[in-house]
């Protein structure tokens, strides 16, 4: 009888292999904190290739796949194939769905031995709603010829050594933590500010700054020039004089707090050499940091006035939140790049967690470094330090309470690197924001996505 619920391709190979199985329903959520009858035994694929042989890496569902151990074991270096470009192979499969079968597609596998101790497993059927359920003995005789390599970490190794317990509003660090910052003081130099940066900043407590000061120190980097006056002349801003001069564009068009905002982010991103592409390249840090500081500033209004954190200070929070990231990628390059692989491997995964497990440390505690290094606002540290902890509450918490709303919501319209899309209650009590007031905010960055994306492309060019 013919399976109507999978590609015929796929039941033909399994009934040729002599292999067992059962059709079941897909109910695995694609979230790792999500946790049902399918989630300890579901095992899933990484697509990777090396000259012109294609492979499938195979791993137990909320595991992480160590891209350098499996280099070091295969003795080369694969290259990374997205999801999106598995499907020209996998012809006839639905949805992303690529079944690990051995020779199926002239793919090659390579298998993690946990998966063969496991009493049952769910493999992809080639159809996203269906999975393919196969007893020990079916597994072992599906893998019996696939190649065996040690590289799916669990979470018991992955958050070894991890310390969740730091509530201090200083950056505190852990052994390997220490040992690494004191690596980086003895062998690099921290970048130092910039000095239109440092000039911004002294420009921020200034009483009496205003567009034209601010337009003086703008004109001295023509590329920062330029991008201000094309700012002001998007049709987005719809003015319809004409735009003559930088304090034009700052006093009648953009606003000062904009401007200075980002011409202070983008003076600072520019100091640090970083690639543009990758998740947490250039391209995607400038495209979140934008998105994150307008959405944080919208519900920084939504909040009571006695509450509110200062508007330019939670969009600069908005924009540096991630500024370790740059950090990483200027001064630890390769590093970064196994960083940037590990991710796409493992897109369930939490970057931080995927960080601390190759590095011994986060983004978020070595942009507090640099930010602490640079006499950055305590404001802005914390944000930077504390933007992925739930309900941390201190003297500037509600600086990294917002931003960490604001990158959660954000995952539902597919910015950014988030993971979790839940947002506590308690958080959203202690902010006194509450369901309406964050949806409405997230329509308004809809609304504005267009104007918000030129933002971003404009400050990686």
């Amino acid at each position: 009888m013919v399976n109507l619920s999978i590609p015929k391709r796929i039941e033909e190979e399994l009934k040729k292999a002599s292999v067992n199985y059962q059709v079941v329903d897909n109910i695995l959520c694609k979230d790792i904190c999500d946790k049902n009858a399918h989630a300890e035994s579901q095992i899933r694929s990484v697509g990777f290739k090396y000259e012109s042989q294609i492979y499938l890496a195979i791993l137990p569902y909320h595991y992480l796949l160590d891209f350098r151990a499996l280099s070091d074991q295969l003795g080369f270096q694969p290259t990374l194939i997205e999801k999106n470009d598995l499907s020209s192979i996998f012809k006839g499969c639905k949805g992303k769905s690529f079944p690990p079968i051995s020779g199926l597609y002239g793919i090659k596998l390579v298998i993690d031995p946990i998966i063969l101790d496991m009493d049952e497993i769910y493999i992809e059927s080639g159809t996203p709603d269906k999975l393919l359920l196969l007893d020990k003995i079916a597994g072992n005789l599906l893998f019996q010829d696939c190649q065996s390599s040690s590289f799916a970490v669990g979470t018991e190794r992955l958050f070894a050594g991890r310390n969740q317990d730091n509530q201090g509003e200083d950056v505190e660090l852990g052994f390997t933590s220490i040992r690494l910052k004191q690596r980086i003081d003895e062998t690099f130099d921290l970048p130092a500010m910039p000095d239109i940066a440092q000039d911004i900043m002294k420009l921020r407590v200034d009483p009496s700054a205003d567009a034209a000061k601010l337009a003086v120190i703008v004109s001295r980097d023509p590329s920062l020039a330029a991008q201000v006056i094309s700012w002001a002349s998007s049709p987005y801003y719809g003015y319809q004089g004409k735009i003559d001069s930088i304090e034009t564009a700052i006093a009648r068009v953009l606003g000062f707090e904009l401007v200075m905002n980002l011409a202070l982010g983008l003076s600072i991103g520019k100091s640090l050499k970083v690639p543009k592409d990758g998740p947490l390249g250039v391209r995607e840090f400038w495209k979140q940091s934008i998105y994150t500081a307008t959405l944080a500033e919208k519900l920084s209004r939504a909040m009571p006035l006695k509450q509110r954190p200062e508007r330019g200070l939670i969009y600069l929070s908005g924009l540096l939140h991630n500024f370790g990231h740059l950090l990483l990628g200027h001064i630890f390059p390769p590093q970064f790049e196994l960083i940037n692989n590990t991710i796409i491997a493992n897109p369930y995964i939490a970057v931080e967690d995927i960080e601390f497990y190759i590095l011994g440390t986060t983004h978020e505690v070595i942009g507090a470094w640099l930010m602490q290094n640079w006499h950055m606002p305590d404001e802005l540290i914390v944000a930077v330090h504390r933007h992925h902890q739930e309900e941390f509450w201190s003297k500037h918490g509600v600086y990294s309470n917002l931003v960490l709303v604001a990158n959660r919501l954000l995952r539902k319209i597919n910015v950014g690197g988030s993971i979790i899309t839940n947002i506590p209650q308690s958080t959203l009590e202690l902010l006194s924001l509450d369901d309406e007031a964050i949806e409405i905010a997230l329509k308004d960055i809809l609304m504005e996505s267009e104007s918000l994306d030129m933002m971003a492309n404009q400050l990686v060019a």
